[in-house]
Formats: C-alpha cells, sequence, structure tokens
C-alpha cells in the first residue's frame, strides 16, 4: 500500500541510516531495523553482574583468603560489578558498556594468570603443580575469551547504532 497523492509518512530515523530509493516514481525511505543485540547483552551483563557480585561478596565472607587469593576475591567482586554497570550501559546503547566489560574480562584474565602460577606453587611444584596450573590457566582463558566474545557481539551486529 503506497500513501495518495498529498499524504507523507513521517518517523524518527538516523538521518544517515535512511536510504532513499524511487518506487513507482515515488521516493520510498527504507529505515533498517535496530538490532536487539546491545539490549540482549546489556540485560545478560547486568544479571550476571549482579549474581556473581553477590556470590563473591559471600564467598569473601565466608573465609577470606590470603595473600594472592585475597587479592583475587576482592579483584573478583570488582569484576563482577563493572560487568553490570557496563551491562546498564550497554543496555542504553552506549559503548562504553562494552569497552568497561571488555576491560573487567582482560583484568580477570590477568589475575587469572597470577593466581594458576600461585597454584602451581601452592601444590608444590612438579609434575602435578604444573598440570594443576595449566587446568587452571586453560580454564581461565577459555572462559574468558568466550565472555569477552559475548560481551563483543553488540560492536559487531549491524544496526546496533551504539554511540
Amino acid at each position: 500500500m503506497q500513501p495518495q497523492q498529498g499524504q507523507m509518512v513521517q518517523g524518527f530515523s538516523d538521518p544517515q541510516a535512511a536510504q532513499p530509493t524511487m518506487v513507482g516514481g515515488q521516493h520510498i525511505i527504507t529505515i533498517p531495523q535496530q538490532s536487539p543485540a546491545p539490549t540482549w547483552i546489556g540485560v545478560i551483563m547486568i544479571l550476571y553482574g549482579l549474581i556473581a557480585a553477590v556470590l563473591a561478596a559471600l564467598n569473601m565472607a565466608e573465609e577470606m583468603g590470603e595473600g594472592i587469593y585475597m587479592v583475587n576475591q576482592v579483584v573478583s567482586v570488582l569484576v563482577a560489578l563493572t560487568i553490570g554497570v557496563g551491562g546498564f550501559f550497554t543496555f542504553q546503547r552506549k559503548k562504553m558498556g562494552v569497552w568497561m566489560g571488555l576491560g573487567a574480562v582482560g583484568l580477570s584474565t590477568m589475575m587469572g594468570i597470577v593466581v594458576s602460577m600461585s597454584v602451581r606453587d601452592d601444590v608444590g611444584g612438579g609434575a602435578l603443580g604444573d598440570v594443576s596450573g595449566g587446568f587452571v590457566l586453560i580454564f581461565t582463558l577459555v572462559c574468558n575469551a568466550f565472555c569477552g566474545l559475548m560481551i563483543a557481539i553488540p560492536l559487531m551486529a549491524t544496526g546496533s547504532n551504539l554511540e
């Protein structure tokens, strides 16, 4: 159905995204639909941040570690809160939220590498220490790579319109 002579269709759009085309002697503007990726990833980040922060705080309240493990507990709470706040900004379609989430995942990865070296030394070194530290390192790298990829989806989605 086309508008009658003299009728005008009005809407709000991103002026750069509108693409005028000529159909049947009339100009028709097609507007690409916004991607729901920032909304969904933002909600997932918020939920993960809340749940992980509560669990990390409860773990810290139950038993406080010593040395590097205490630092790891504090960093875990801060990383979870940062991912939650980043999810809030991502939900509002702001690039800053994605970058906050990726920075938090990077900090978590660095902390995981340090903890894997500590696990090796705590087990007593040798072959068993190498295997234990290796498992911790592989688990950290695989999980954080997956989380980083999921958080970066809004940057890769066409039509996400992040500010």
